[in-house]
């Protein structure tokens, strides 16, 4: 199933959602079956969350905020935040989202799936 429109919206407009809320936000990817047009009815739509010195203890809460922000855009909607200082780790976590993710500008993220063919 390719995204359709109102998918890609909630996409963007859940990133700026953040943007706006966290300063500390540096770059969002969109990855997994949605990134690679593989999704299915029941994929969640996976996003990394790219945020400055993000540290073990903070984690938890701020996920947990993740969760909530993104069930008013879309249920599917599966946040994943990721320290600034892990982002350039050879964790294949990480390697993986860089490879096959599409960066969404946080500050500007209306432009990604034109640039991408969505």
């Amino acid at each position: 199933m390719d995204m359709d429109k109102r998918t890609n919206k909630n996409i963007s407009d859940y990133i700026a959602s953040i943007a706006k809320q966290n300063s500390r936000l540096l770059k969002a990817y969109l990855f997994g079956s949605y990134a690679r047009q593989l999704d299915k009815p029941e994929s969640d739509i996976d996003i990394a969350l790219v945020i400055e010195n993000l540290d073990d203890d903070e984690r938890f809460d701020l996920q947990v905020q993740l969760m909530l922000l993104a069930a008013r855009f879309d249920s599917r909607i599966e946040p994943h935040p990721v320290s600034s200082n892990d982002f350039d780790s050879s964790n294949p976590f990480i390697v993986e989202i860089k490879k096959t993710g599409i960066e969404i500008e946080p500050r500007t993220p209306n432009t990604w799936y034109s640039q991408q063919g969505f």
